[in-house]
């Protein structure tokens, strides 16, 4: 078995899609469907359906395939039930996660830094570049990206296991696709928050930033890759 360094990785995993899959697939009723394993209504749609680890899938006991891979130890409820178990949302711990997402550009930082406490907890890759690199904002090695990512993927890791004493975490980040938004907002139990913006208002926005302007072709690019990939979340229900 491959050896996972972190839950993010084993969540992306051939060996867990399958198993999910497998699960809902064997665990559908004739004529039912297939139902919550908490509240035993019908789970109607493939992104409300998590796979929850009744012993907590944790760092330390991911490559331990008895916990992780073990359909004993997996449960298929609702996303709503999820949070429940979890007692997110407020209830228990109190641990709010926010998805912050946009265009580059679009304003998605300074929405956080104008509604975060001293002690939230942020997750941003540009903020992550600097701190390893102590280049400017916009400066970021290709040959990083590996530590980059791995560091990412651990404090997703934290955020999804509610590790540390933070009240928000505010995850930042462009996610232009919404399969992949909403499936981490679903693992993370986090409420997405949109912050819209045109595309000529983010370019307006590189030109007006000399900061930015030897990235200026760079930064197009991205702007205009995000707008052409973008695709908004389904309405609810």
């Amino acid at each position: 078995m491959v050896r996972f360094k972190t839950l993010s990785d084993f969540y992306k995993s051939p060996e867990w899609i399958t198993l999910r899959k497998r699960l809902m697939v064997e665990r559908s009723i004739p004529e039912k469907g297939l139902l919550c394993q908490k509240c035993h209504e019908p789970i109607l749609k493939d992104p409300e359906c998590i796979a929850h680890h009744i012993i907590e899938l944790t760092p330390m006991n991911v490559n331990d395939v008895k916990v992780s891979l073990n359909p004993n130890n997996i449960l298929l409820v609702h996303h709503q039930c999820h949070n429940q178990i979890h007692e997110r949302f407020g209830q228990g711990s109190g641990q709010k996660v926010y998805l912050v997402y946009g265009a580059p550009l679009s304003g998605k930082t300074s929405y956080v830094k104008a509604h975060k406490k001293r002690s939230d907890l942020v997750l941003d890759l540009d903020e992550l570049y600097q701190a390893i690199t102590l280049l400017t904002a916009y400066d970021k090695p290709l040959e990083l990206s590996t530590n980059v990512f791995l560091l990412r993927d651990a404090l997703l890791d934290q955020i999804r296991t509610r590790t540390g004493k933070w009240t928000q975490a505010w995850i930042i980040g462009g996610y232009p696709l919404n399969t992949d938004r909403d499936r981490l907002a679903t693992s993370l139990g986090a409420e997405l928050i949109f912050i819209q913006a045109t595309e000529e208002e983010c370019l307006s926005r590189l030109y007006n930033d000399r900061d930015k302007l030897p990235y200026q072709i760079e930064w197009q690019r991205y702007i205009h890759e995000w707008f052409l990939k973008f695709r908004p979340s389904l309405p609810a229900g």
